[in-house]
């Protein structure tokens, strides 16, 4: 073998890192028939999040729409803000606690607070 692979190959295993799973959890409101919110989870938190209503989809994909400003997640709590580009205004609040399986609480979007229940979906 020659010096410079014998140097490369440990370096190679050393970047390597592993994959990590991602998961989605899904939300929605009896209250308001056809809201639903989807966010995917990795790692490091929720990492993307998308509202749809009436057709029409407020996404964190993308670089010149909404973003996440906050996000927590674990056993006993889901939280999201979503807002705008410019982080200036919040577009919408998920605040949950977990019951049995799910998440349940409440969101704040468009002026209305509604009741939600948010599981992992598939």
């Amino acid at each position: 073998m020659k010096p410079a692979s014998c140097i490369a190959a440990p370096l190679l295993f050393a970047i390597a890192t592993p994959a990590v799973a991602t998961s989605t959890i899904a939300c929605t409101a009896r209250g308001w028939p056809g809201m639903d919110i989807a966010m995917s989870v990795g790692g490091t938190g929720i990492v993307q999040a998308t509202i749809s209503v009436g057709g029409e989809e407020i996404s964190t994909v993308g670089e010149n729409g909404p973003r996440i400003g906050q996000a927590w997640i674990d056993e006993n709590e889901l939280r999201l803000d979503i807002v705008d580009a410019n982080a200036d205004q919040r577009l919408a609040r998920l605040v949950t606690r977990r019951q049995g399986g799910a998440y349940v609480g409440t969101l704040l979007f468009r002026g209305r607070t509604i009741r939600v229940r948010c599981e992992e979906a598939g």
